[in-house]
């Protein structure tokens, strides 16, 4: 499998979905909310957050942990 290479700029927006492995270390009542494609947006400090996240997840993700990224655009 091919290292996913981030080349985005910070405040970039993708679409993409959470792997299995992320999605599995998560409560099992917001795992569905989790699930599916969604909007990510790059941090400054190189992670990513999921756009408008009103569960208030603290949580940033890897750009390894985001299945197929899309630039929103």
């Amino acid at each position: 499998m091919p290292i996913a290479l981030d080349t985005y700029v910070t405040g970039s927006i993708v679409a993409a979905k959470l792997g299995r492995e992320t999605l599995d270390s998560f409560d099992p009542v917001l795992r569905p909310l989790l699930a599916g494609q969604q909007f990510f947006v790059k941090l400054a400090d190189g992670g990513w957050h999921p756009q408008g996240c009103q569960l208030g997840l603290c949580r940033c993700f890897a750009f390894s942990d985001l299945l197929a990224p899309v630039q929103r655009g």
